[in-house]
Parts: C-alpha cells; sequence; structure tokens
C-alpha cells in the first residue's frame, strides 16, 4: 500500500510539474478547421491573417488561408466567420466604444507619425481603460525596432508603474533572412521578459512591394514562409503570428479579387 501511494504521489507531482501558470494555456496549439469534408485537417493553432475587411475580404479569404484567428485593426468584424477574431484598439478613436474581450491588441505603431502617432506618455494615459476592456492586452506594436536603446516600447514598458501588458506584439519586415527573423524575436523574447505575437511579418512592406515587387523572388518568398512559420510553431515564446498582405509583389497573399497567390498557398500549406 505505501509503495502505491509513493507511486501515486509521483504521478501527481510530475504532472502538476508541466502544468503552466501562464495564460497560453488557453491558446490551442492546433485546431481543426474547414468544412465536413475536410474537417479533420489540422491547422497551427498560431497561424492568424490581418484580414483587410475593409477592401472586401471576408470569410472565404479566412477560410482559404485554413487559419486559427484573424484580425483586422478594428475592434469588431462582419465576416460571419467561426474562426476567432482578435480585436485592436488601433488608435484612441474606439475608447467610448471598448467593450469586454479576452484577447485585445493594443495602438498600431504609436511611433510612426503615419498610423496611431502617440508618444508613450500620451499611450500610458489612455491604457488603463484597455487593461479595463480585456483579461489578455498586447502591447502596442512599434513600427521600428523595440530592442534599439531607448525605444518607443522600451520607454512605454518602462514607466512606472509598469503598465499591464501580457504579450508584446511585433512586425517585421526584413527580407527573407530566417537567421535575423530567429535572432530579432529571442532578443525581444529575451528583453521584455514576455510572449510574443507576430502581428504583422512579411518580407516586405506594402510601400516597398508597390516600388519594388520582384524584389525577392517566389521560391525565397516561399522557403521563407516554410521556415519561419515552422520555427515559430516550435517556439513556445511565440503564441500566435499573421501575415501582413502586401497587395502586390511576392509578399501578397491574395489576388485583388480575393484569390489566393502563390504565396497565399504557400502560408495556406502551413500546418
Amino acid at each position: 500500500m505505501m509503495k502505491q501511494l509513493l507511486l501515486a504521489s509521483a504521478i501527481l507531482v510530475l504532472f502538476g510539474c508541466n502544468k503552466s501558470s501562464n495564460y497560453s494555456d488557453s491558446i490551442t496549439t492546433n485546431t481543426k478547421v474547414g468544412t465536413k469534408s475536410n474537417s479533420e485537417r489540422v491547422v497551427s493553432g498560431k497561424k492568424g491573417i490581418r484580414l483587410d475587411e475593409s477592401g472586401g475580404f471576408n470569410n472565404t479569404q479566412i477560410a482559404l488561408l485554413n487559419v486559427s484567428w484573424y484580425y483586422n485593426w478594428g475592434l469588431t468584424t462582419a465576416t460571419g466567420s467561426t474562426v476567432p477574431f482578435v480585436p485592436m484598439e488601433w488608435g484612441t478613436g474606439g475608447l467610448s466604444r471598448l467593450g469586454s474581450y479576452t484577447y485585445l491588441l493594443g495602438f498600431n505603431e504609436p511611433d510612426n507619425a503615419s498610423e496611431s502617432n502617440l508618444t508613450a506618455a500620451q499611450a500610458l494615459t489612455y491604457w488603463p481603460r484597455l487593461v479595463a476592456a480585456s483579461t489578455y492586452l498586447g502591447s502596442p506594436a512599434m513600427a521600428g525596432n523595440p530592442v534599439t536603446t531607448g525605444s518607443w516600447l522600451q520607454q512605454f514598458l518602462g514607466s512606472l508603474p509598469t503598465p499591464k501588458v501580457d504579450f508584446v506584439t511585433v512586425h517585421w519586415y526584413k527580407g527573407v533572412d530566417t537567421a535575423t527573423f530567429y535572432s530579432d524575436m529571442i532578443n525581444i523574447n529575451r528583453m521584455f521578459n514576455k510572449p510574443i505575437w507576430v502581428t504583422e511579418f512579411a518580407p516586405q512592406t506594402a510601400s516597398s512591394s508597390l516600388s519594388n515587387p520582384t524584389k525577392y523572388t517566389q521560391a525565397q518568398v516561399n522557403q521563407f514562409i516554410t521556415a519561419v512559420t515552422r520555427w515559430m510553431n516550435a517556439q513556445t515564446f511565440i503564441q500566435r503570428y499573421a501575415w501582413h498582405d502586401s497587395k502586390t509583389g511576392t509578399s501578397a497573399i491574395f489576388t485583388s479579387t480575393g484569390a489566393l497567390t502563390a504565396t497565399g498557398e504557400t502560408y495556406a500549406s502551413i500546418r
């Protein structure tokens, strides 16, 4: 009897040690998606998309990509998709309309004058309203490099009292060098010691793609997608990621009519 009790205790200790208290327990690592005919297809629970709903894209494009979540830079969605939607308070225009959310993404590129354009001090005055509206809150996503000394995000998170942030959101547009991508993500995680959501990534931004749409070959982009998504799926500190559609060139994921490009086909194939 004593041996049985000791064995049972050991099993409880073993399983107890494997249980994380981090909120990532609530994020699935894989998800079954699709219609009845493909209900057994399993995709990464991390893979998502920034969907251009204002451009007419909807649940058709979501289904084509086999994603497990999406966002649209806004607080609401009209796609009718059963795939989970994550709202964002892009700037300050939606503060009066904030509801109650499980996940909420913070301000979009406040260090960019063409985006939400907020100083760290300004953002801090509004932040408590985002905290009150969400269970898990993502940091503002910088246009610049957050690990550069004195960056906007360092100013924001270095203030006292420290603002509540559950995960750091990252934008990345630095070409097809996978080693640089891996190093950047590791350095961001080490600096802020928080999980990461890569809410925008692609070899090129929309403006770069417009001016030089063939900067990277299709083969280079396909290899980049395959390598970095496989790597992100294996990293526990990266909880979600979403490709950003450049609309033109080899970083474009959809055609103008909403069909998948060759890049879109590659991203859709990621499991």
